[in-house]
């Protein structure tokens, strides 16, 4: 009935886009990590763009830094980008240029976690295997689990509660989910899932045109949020400020990008170019922000 409904529903509300034309792990790569927190409509055009620039593995790997950074400018959570491009590396170094077809060892990858391996797997190997994004997750949890708690591991951590115990995490919606998707269609169920919840069985206002509202009712809105920790003067925001150094400058001293956070000025920092090789940043006045930024 759940299946039925979905791809019947989706045979005339399917999206097109431009990532949904490949079965090329790298470009479906690239559009998983912009497509994480930023609007579909953003990446469309940063897409095109960034493959223009970087347009395999290779290209990717061999670049610095600096230059993906400066292509990722617009899209924001610049970490992403680092992550991309250090997973590039990998894959071209340990991998030979050829992205693995196994959950485990893309989950060993660079910036890719159990969402992304499962899109990976399923968009671009064939393979059964759901991504379990914010969308999948919402519809999911509405229909077949509606009393759960939406708990992650931190959450489950904290309460040490029979309720958190209880709850539904991302790991058994997996594997819950793989038992729904029909065998050979694991890409479409997801794009179904992906295009539904995007549309209709949104987290907010949902539409009562859902095709799913005869199974999971009336519902309230879906607030699933992961705890935030403080932002300033946290690792994020010196990341952040560093980032975006990198994309200003082709190259820069240690000293001169010390210089630019804060003051007094670290004397035990010592210069190098960034350009040049891998460093460490370790700032004894600020703990926390340690760093390590790949050229």
């Amino acid at each position: 009935m759940f299946n039925r409904t979905l791809f019947r529903w989706h045979r005339a509300h399917y999206r097109e886009m431009p990532w949904r034309n490949t079965h090329d792990p790298y470009r479906i790569l690239v559009s998983e990590i912009m497509l994480q927190q930023t609007q579909v409509d953003r990446v469309r055009m940063k897409y095109a763009e960034f493959l223009a620039k970087f347009p395999n593995v290779s290209a990717l790997a061999l670049a610095p830094l600096g230059a993906v950074l400066r292509v990722w400018s617009g899209l924001g959570y610049n970490r992403r980008a680092r992550y991309l491009h250090e997973c590039a590396k990998k894959v071209v170094h340990e991998y030979g240029g050829k992205f693995p077809a196994d959950f485990d060892e893309l989950n060993k990858l660079p910036g890719i976690g159990r969402s992304t391996a499962g899109a990976l797997l399923a968009f671009s190997f064939g393979q059964d295997t759901p991504m379990i994004d914010t969308n999948i997750r919402r519809i999911l949890v509405r229909v077949f689990f509606p009393k759960a708690r939406v708990v992650t591991p931190r959450t489950a951590l904290k309460h040490h509660s029979p309720r958190a115990v209880l709850g539904v995490g991302d790991k058994e919606l997996y594997v819950f989910a793989q038992s729904l998707i029909p065998k050979g269609k694991g890409r479409m169920w997801n794009y179904a899932m992906l295009d539904l919840g995007a549309t209709l069985c949104t987290a907010r206002n949902h539409s009562a045109d859902c095709p799913l509202l005869k199974l999971h009712g009336a519902v309230d809105d879906f607030i699933y949020k992961k705890p935030q920790k403080k932002f300033k003067d946290s690792n994020r925001f010196y990341r952040g400020k560093i980032m975006r150094l990198l994309t200003e400058h082709h190259a820069l001293t240690v000293s001169s990008l010390a210089k630019n956070l804060w003051r007094p000025h670290p004397t035990h920092i010592q210069s190098t170019n960034i350009a040049s090789r891998p460093f460490k940043l370790c700032l004894s006045s600020r703990p926390r922000a340690i760093w390590k930024i790949l050229s």
